[in-house]
C-alpha cells in the first residue's frame, strides 16, 4: 500500500524546506501539494528548483489546485488517490501579527475546519501533523508547557486568537484524526546560512539598530527582563521531520529556545554584532505602542504597534518533553549567540529582495 502525504502551505518557505526531509525518509511516498490557483506558477518553479537540488524528489511532488478556505478544499478528487494518503501536514495559515479579523478567521479557522473535514474522508490516515504556534498562549503569564492549552487567556491580536481556535478544532476532532501538534516560537533565519524568506519578528529591530551611528540611545520597552523566544528555521524543520516519524500521536511539541535571551540581552547582542554601542532608556510599553501608531514614526523606525507586545511579556515556554523526544536523534536547538552573525549578514544583504509578508 502506498503511504502518501497531503501537504498545505506550499510553496511557502517552511513547506519547501520540509519536503526534502520528509521524502528522504519515506522512500516510497509522494506528496500531494495543495496550491492556490494564483500560486501554481510559483509552485511549479519551486518544484523544478527542488528537483534540481534533490533529484530523488523527481516525479514525487504533485500539485493539487485548490484552496484551504473552500468547501472540500475546492479540489478535483479524481486527481487524488484518497486511499493512499496516510499523513497530512497542515502548514497553511496567515502568519501576520497585523492580519485583519476577516482574513484570519477565513484562513486559520475556516481553513482548519475544511482540512479536518477532508481528513475525515481518508480511510488510511495515520497522522495529522498540525503546525500551530507557541503564541496560542496569548496573554497568559508565567510558564506555558507542551501540555497547556486553554488557560482562559486573552490574545494580543487576531493571529494568536485564530491560531488558538485552529488548534482547538484539531483537539476537538481527536476522535476522527490522530493528530500531532507542533508549536514554534518566533522563527528566524537558518542557523548555518541566515536564510529566511520573511523579515518580520526581530528583523525590523535589526534594521533600525543598523541605521544608527556607532553610539546611540535605544529604547528599553518595559522591564527589559522578559524573554524574547527566537528559534532558527532549520531547527524547526529538523524537529518536525524527525518527530513526525515517531509512532506517538496526540502529542504537542514546543519548537522553541529553552534558554531564550531577555529583551535587554537580545538588543545588546544585536548591537554587538552590528558593532554598535548602546545606552538604553526605559519607556512604558503602552507609550511605545502609542508612538508606533503614528504612521510617520512607524515608517521611520520600521516598527509597528503589534510587535511591541512581544518584547515585554512575562511568558516562558517549556519544552522539556520535546527535547527528551529529540535526544536519541542528537537534535538540539542552536544557541542564538552562535549564529546571529549569519542571520544579520543575510538580512543586511537581502533586505531589499526578501518580503516582509507571507504568501496570503
Amino acid at each position: 500500500m502506498n503511504k502518501n502525504i497531503f501537504l498545505t502551505g506550499f510553496p511557502g518557505f517552511i513547506a519547501s524546506r520540509l519536503i526534502p526531509k520528509l521524502l528522504r525518509e519515506r522512500n516510497e511516498s509522494k506528496i500531494y501539494l495543495l496550491v492556490q490557483s494564483k500560486f501554481v506558477g510559483l509552485a511549479k518553479k519551486q518544484i523544478q528548483k527542488l528537483e534540481e537540488n534533490f533529484p530523488f524528489l523527481t516525479e514525487r511532488l504533485i500539485i493539487i489546485e485548490g484552496d484551504l478556505t473552500l468547501t472540500e478544499l475546492g479540489i478535483d478528487k479524481n486527481k487524488i488517490d484518497l486511499s493512499s494518503i496516510t499523513e497530512i501536514f497542515n502548514l497553511a495559515a496567515v502568519y501576520d501579527l497585523r492580519v485583519k479579523k476577516e482574513l484570519a478567521y477565513e484562513v486559520n479557522v475556516k481553513g482548519t475546519e475544511n482540512i479536518v473535514a477532508f481528513a475525515g474522508q481518508l480511510p488510511q490516515l495515520k497522522k495529522f501533523h498540525h503546525i500551530s504556534t507557541c503564541y496560542v498562549a496569548g496573554w497568559h503569564k508565567g510558564e506555558f508547557t507542551e501540555d497547556d492549552f486553554d488557560k482562559g487567556q486573552s490574545f494580543k491580536n487576531y493571529y494568536e486568537e485564530t491560531k488558538f481556535l485552529s488548534e482547538k478544532i484539531i483537539r476537538e476532532n481527536g476522535d476522527k484524526i490522530p493528530f500531532v501538534i507542533y508549536r514554534p516560537s518566533i522563527v528566524i533565519g537558518d542557523s548555518r546560512t541566515g536564510e529566511t524568506n520573511k523579515f518580520d519578528g526581530p528583523y525590523p529591530v535589526i534594521f533600525l539598530i543598523n541605521k544608527f551611528p556607532k553610539y546611540f540611545l535605544m529604547t528599553q520597552i518595559g522591564s527589559g527582563a522578559n524573554p524574547v523566544n527566537l528559534i532558527s528555521v532549520d531547527y524547526v524543520i529538523d524537529t518536525i521531520s524527525t518527530l513526525s516519524q515517531l509512532d506517538d500521536t496526540y502529542r504537542t511539541y514546543h519548537l522553541c529556545d529553552p534558554e531564550p535571551l531577555t529583551q535587554i540581552q537580545l538588543i545588546e547582542l544585536f548591537a554587538k554584532t552590528l558593532n554598535k554601542k548602546l545606552l538604553t532608556i526605559k519607556f512604558n510599553q503602552n507609550f511605545i505602542k502609542s508612538l508606533m501608531k503614528i504612521n510617520f514614526i512607524s515608517n521611520l523606525t520600521g516598527l509597528y504597534p503589534e510587535m511591541i507586545d512581544y518584547f515585554d511579556h512575562d511568558l516562558h515556554f517549556r519544552c522539556e518533553k520535546t527535547l527528551q523526544a529529540l535526544r536519541p536523534f542528537n537534535i538540539t536547538p542552536p544557541k542564538l549567540e552562535n549564529y546571529i552573525d549569519k542571520v544579520i549578514d543575510f538580512a543586511l544583504k537581502n533586505r531589499d529582495v526578501v518580503s516582509k509578508k507571507g504568501l496570503w
